[in-house]
């Protein structure tokens, strides 16, 4: 009995201060300083020189027309860095855009198929807007080798595989 009254006491005295008192403690922490090595930029990235396919292909009325004015960018054509070479219709409107320096930026839901680009393995396919939009990409595989090929409707499937299929590489 006498340890637990001693107990008790040991507590209360540890317990310490009257009513009311309140006690704080503050702990300091290290001062961290963090630097940084390199600079970053948001300059977009230099453009890729122009695709170097020649189209030997093309159905009646592409390729036949020229445009009066400044293409608008979209959602295939907007990707900085890109070089986009348009084939018109004999109507001025925009048949194809083979852009070089990505792959197709937009994930397409609908069926595709594999297709060879003279002798290099791509994908091709339709897409919900009405396009069809082709993709590949050469070694090594760096930004400038990668292609996106959009057909602007209408577009017979047909007429996509023989354009794909009569595309040259011809330098670069």
């Amino acid at each position: 009995m006498r340890r637990i009254v001693l107990a008790f006491v040991l507590l209360a005295a540890c317990a310490g201060g009257g009513a009311g008192e309140t006690t704080t403690t503050t702990t300091s922490l290290p001062a961290t300083t963090t630097t940084v090595s390199e600079t970053t930029s948001t300059a977009p990235p230099p453009d890729c020189p122009a695709a170097p396919y020649e189209l030997t292909v093309l159905p009646a009325g592409v390729g036949d027309g020229e445009f009066d004015s400044t293409v608008e960018p979209d959602v295939w054509t907007s990707v900085a860095g890109t070089n986009t070479t348009f084939v018109p219709r004999s109507d001025d409107t925009v048949a194809i855009a083979l852009i070089r320096g990505t792959l197709p930026a937009v994930e397409w839901p609908a069926e595709r198929g594999e297709v060879s680009v003279d002798g290099t393995r791509g994908v091709a396919g339709p897409h919900p807007d009405g396009t069809w939009v082709a993709g590949w990409f050469e070694e090594p595989g760096e930004r400038c080798d990668q292609y996106t090929m959009v057909f602007y409707p209408p577009w017979n499937p047909a007429d996509v595989e023989q354009v794909l299929a009569g595309m040259n590489r011809v330098g670069g």
